[in-house]
């Protein structure tokens, strides 16, 4: 086992490296899934908005594309990534964004592997990443937080480097905040880690002295972290709206990827669950008590909301694999006999030389030709994209205010129509949406109050919401269109004569 480990250093006489090829499998295979990442309605909210920025050269503060919340305050927190995100759709289009959330998973995993095989052998740490991925591969999206999963990773391995060599991080590790804190709300996560860390080198400290280092060294880095996450457009607002997102009960109870994980079906956060309890009773595993808080508290986050599952199977392993590696190590009989495998994964370990980093290159465009070639890959047709129905809305001549269905809403503003509601939660607010989601659910009478207040002319909701049974039967509504995508009534002197 020691043996391995040491073989690990050096340049790879294969001249690619596990990393590399990992990275580009998860690269490869998830292109393959291009529809799955472009299948959210957020991703075309978010490039109208990163065009806003482009074309203003400045971040908006009051809402433009509702009319139910018209320039009330708006923080768009995530504003360079929605930039980034319209970059690649204007330059390569629906194919471009497909690849650019492929590289940024698969730059994760891959970044997350070079660094695991500094405390693990290249099977076990090949094993680790390849559950990170089940891990993630759900949250692959075209979305602003793809971004922020290279960060989070790196970020993390850093703290955990600086703990390992009993120091304060790096403060080179600052502008990474910085633009972390520009591209996604999950910035917060990596402050709270600071924190933890900083509270464990307390603690850890030999003696008074020590601590007194440690909570000066810890302490300055973290208030220097969380100035440099106020280095965005909106400062403290930034930092305000995702902690508003988070009091709203209400919302994360009926949004999807806010939900529990549910475990009547297959959850990759099921198998991590219980590989970490296999390990820790074979091995007799005992963490540092704050590890296993961090620890604990990741899989908190990933039981109470789904979308935090991708935290865990990023961030988790750094947190195990130090405490991991002595028992690995120390197991009797490993080690005598290593097989081929073992060897060809060991010299795999190491770094790519600078012709496998070339090859890795080519590999890439290759992958990216064959993955993604010219005007192959369409978008505009799934259950979030009403395209028939607002065809027939135009043919008709519609016109006026739209009650449409949340799923909807990116596509409307996508398309240049102001919405009743769309994928910003945290900008509508818990009050908002429980009424809305009342009145399409039939949860009380509301429905035809809200049609009268708002001066809706016309209707688009998904067929299996219970409101389309309704509203036929309200005096003056008629419906016109219906597919197994959308519904569309309108207000009989909302069509044209």
């Amino acid at each position: 086992m020691a043996e391995l480990a040491v073989s690990t250093q050096g340049r790879s006489r294969l001249a690619l490296s596990l990393p590399l090829l990992f990275g580009l499998l998860v690269y490869a295979v998830t292109l393959v899934r291009a529809k799955h990442i472009l299948g959210d309605p957020d991703t075309y909210w978010h490039i109208v908005l990163g065009n806003w920025i482009i074309a203003h050269r400045a971040v908006p503060h009051e809402d433009l594309w509702s009319y139910t919340k018209a320039d009330a305050p708006f923080v768009p927190m995530e504003w360079l990534a929605e930039v980034i995100i319209a970059g690649f759709y204007n330059l390569l289009g629906w194919g471009g964004l497909a690849g650019m959330a492929a590289l940024a998973a698969a730059a994760a995993l891959a970044l997350q592997l070079r660094l695991l095989l500094r405390h693990l052998l290249p099977v076990h740490a090949l094993m680790v990443g390849a559950l990170s991925w089940m891990m993630i591969v759900g949250h692959i999206l075209a979305r602003p937080h793809i971004f922020s999963l290279p960060i989070m990773v790196a970020w993390s391995a850093a703290l955990l480097a600086a703990r390992d060599g009993e120091r304060p991080p790096s403060p080179w590790l600052l502008p990474l905040m910085a633009l972390w804190a520009n591209l996604h709300a999950s910035y917060l996560l990596g402050l709270g880690l600071s924190g933890l860390f900083a509270l464990e080198a307390v603690l850890a400290a030999p003696d008074w002295p020590g601590r007194v280092r440690a909570a000066r060294g810890w302490g300055l880095f973290c208030v220097l972290a969380f100035l440099a996450a106020l280095l965005t457009p909106y400062g403290v607002w930034s930092l305000l709206q995702p902690l508003k997102l988070l009091r709203m009960h209400f919302a994360l109870a009926i949004l999807s990827e806010w939900q529990s994980p549910n475990f009547e079906n297959y959850q990759p956060l099921e198998l991590w669950i219980l590989l970490f309890a296999a390990v820790a009773f074979t091995l007799s595993w005992r963490l540092p008590a704050m590890r296993l808080l961090m620890v604990l508290f990741l899989l908190h986050m990933a039981l109470a909301h789904r979308r935090n599952v991708e935290v865990l199977g990023l961030v988790g392993p750094f947190l195990l694999a130090p405490a991991l590696f002595p028992k690995l190590e120390n197991r009797p009989g490993e080690g005598r006999l290593l097989s081929f495998l073992d060897r060809s994964m060991a010299e795999l370990g190491k770094p790519a030389s600078a012709f496998g980093t070339l090859l890795a290159s080519v590999l890439f465009i290759l992958v990216t030709l064959a993955g993604l070639p010219p005007r192959r890959l369409r978008h505009g047709e799934g259950d979030i994209t009403p395209a028939a129905a607002l065809a027939v809305a135009a043919v008709h001549g519609v016109k006026g205010r739209v009650l449409n269905d949340y799923s909807f809403g990116g596509y409307l503003i996508f398309r240049g129509i102001k919405t009743f509601i769309d994928g910003r939660a945290d900008f509508y607010g818990d009050p908002f949406i429980r009424r809305y989601y009342d009145a399409v659910n039939l949860v009380d009478d509301s429905l035809p109050k809200l049609l009268e207040k708002y001066h809706i002319t016309w209707i688009l909701l998904q067929p299996r919401e219970p409101a389309v049974r309704l509203i036929p039967l309200l005096p003056g509504w008629r419906q016109i269109y219906a597919d197994k995508i959308a519904v569309l009534d309108v207000r009989e002197n909302a069509r044209k004569r």
